[in-house]
C-alpha cells in the first residue's frame, strides 16, 4: 500500500510505502525517467542499487497508475508495494531503464548487465548518445583546427547521413528486438570503437511473448516501432527515416510529445513524396471520404492506432499498412484490428469487404 509522497522533508520527494512487515517505510525519490507521456521514479538505495517505484504519474491521464501491473497483468509480485523489501533485477534501473534512459552505460567491471557495478555520465539522454562522441570536435572548434568531414563523423550530421544509418542511430533505443553486446571496456549503451551505435543484431521474434504480436503478424507494442517501419515499402524503397516525421529538438515538445514535424498538417509527412495527392479531389478519389474529413488524412488508414503505448494507442508504423478485411474476418478485430471499423464500430469486417472490392472495381473501370 501507498500512503503518500511528501513534499516537504527538506524540499525531498519520498515515497511512504506499508510493506508486508506492517510497517511505513520511506524511501527518497532519487531519480525521474519520462516527461512527455507518463512519469516514473527511483530510488537509489544505500548499496548503490536503484530501483524503480511500482507507482507512477501518467501524464496523458493525469493519474497515478501502478505501471508494473499494467505491463505485467495481474499477480505480478514487482507490482506489489508491500514486497518492496524484496527488491531484484525486476525492478533494477540500472538493468531495466538505464540502458535507453541514460548515457554512456558501462559496467565498470568490464563485464555484462551486473545491476550492483553499472554505472552512467548522465540520468537521461545526452547530446553524444544520437550525434557520437564529439570531444575531438569541440578541440576542432576551440583551436579552430577545422578538418574536412564525413556526415558520419561525430557529431553526426543527420541531414546528410542514408536512411539506414539514421535509423540505426534511433534503433539504439527504439528498436525492441535489438542485441547490445557488453564493449570490451564494459560498454552497454554504446562503442568506443568503431561506429559509436554498435552493430545491428536482432533477436528472433519468436523469443519474445505472444503478446508483443497480432495474429495476423502485426506489431501490438509500441517498443517495435523501428522494426514495424523497416517493413515498409517508405523505409526500403522511398528511403523514409525517422527524420522525415520527427523533430527530436522541436520547440513545442511541452505539447508535442511524439515531436512531429508536421503536426497540424500530418499529411505533410506523406505528400512530400506521395505529391499527387496534394490536389483536395484526389484525396477524395483515393480515400472515397470527403478531404476535409478525418477519413481522408493519410494516417487515418495508413498508420492506424493499433499500437499499445502507455495506457494509449500510438500509430502503427509500417505506413503502408492497408486495411485487410479477410484478415479481421479471419482473427477478429481484437487479433487484426482494421483501420475501417476503429471508425465505423457498427459495422463488420464483411461491411469492409464488401466496399473495398465495390472501391477496387470502380478504380479497375476508371
Amino acid at each position: 500500500m501507498l500512503r503518500k509522497i511528501s513534499w516537504v522533508r527538506e524540499n525531498h520527494h519520498y515515497f511512504d510505502i506499508l510493506q508486508s512487515d506492517g510497517k511505513w517505510h520511506s524511501y527518497p525519490v532519487d531519480y525521474t525517467i519520462g516527461s512527455k507521456f507518463q512519469q516514473a521514479y527511483a530510488t537509489k538505495l544505500p548499496k548503490g542499487e536503484i530501483h524503480v517505484f511500482p507507482i507512477q504519474y501518467n501524464l496523458l491521464h493525469k493519474r497515478w497508475v501502478n505501471f508494473w501491473s499494467v505491463i505485467d497483468g495481474t499477480g505480478s509480485e514487482r507490482a506489489d508495494p508491500r514486497t518492496w523489501q524484496k527488491l531484484d533485477a525486476s525492478t533494477s534501473y540500472q538493468a531495466i531503464c538505464a540502458v535507453c534512459h541514460t548515457s554512456q552505460l558501462r559496467n565498470v567491471n568490464g563485464a555484462g548487465f551486473d545491476t550492483n557495478h553499472l554505472e552512467f555520465k548522465e540520468p537521461g539522454i545526452n547530446c553524444e548518445m544520437c550525434h557520437g562522441p564529439s570531444g575531438g570536435h569541440v578541440v576542432e572548434m576551440t583551436e579552430h583546427d577545422y578538418h574536412p568531414r564525413e556526415p558520419m563523423d561525430p557529431p553526426v550530421n543527420f541531414h546528410k547521413v542514408d536512411s539506414r544509418k539514421f535509423i540505426s542511430i534511433c534503433a539504439q533505443c527504439h528498436m525492441q528486438s535489438a542485441i547490445r553486446n557488453p564493449g570490451g571496456k564494459g560498454e552497454l549503451n554504446y562503442v568506443s570503437t568503431g561506429e559509436f551505435f554498435g552493430s545491428r543484431m536482432w533477436q528472433p521474434f519468436a523469443e519474445f511473448s505472444r503478446k508483443g504480436f497480432y495474429k495476423d503478424g502485426r506489431f501490438r507494442q509500441t517498443t517495435f516501432m523501428v522494426e514495424a517501419l523497416e517493413r515498409s515499402k517508405c523505409f526500403r524503397k522511398g528511403g523514409v527515416n525517422c527524420g522525415t516525421c520527427h523533430d527530436p529538438h522541436s520547440h513545442d515538445s511541452g505539447s508535442n510529445p511524439t515531436s512531429l514535424k508536421f503536426r497540424d498538417q500530418p499529411d505533410l509527412m506523406c505528400i512530400g513524396c506521395h505529391n499527387q495527392f496534394r490536389d483536395a479531389v484526389a484525396v477524395s478519389h483515393h480515400s472515397h471520404h470527403p478531404p476535409e474529413s478525418e477519413a481522408s488524412r493519410c494516417v487515418s488508414c495508413h498508420m492506424p492506432r493499433i499500437t499499445d503505448a502507455l495506457l494509449f494507442r500510438a500509430r502503427y508504423h509500417q505506413i503502408d499498412d492497408i486495411p485487410d478485411a479477410e484478415m479481421t474476418k479471419r482473427f477478429g478485430q481484437d487479433e487484426s484490428p482494421n483501420a475501417c471499423l476503429l471508425c465505423h464500430t457498427n459495422k463488420t469486417a464483411e461491411w469492409v469487404g464488401q466496399h473495398l472490392s465495390a472501391w477496387k472495381l470502380l478504380g479497375n473501370r476508371e
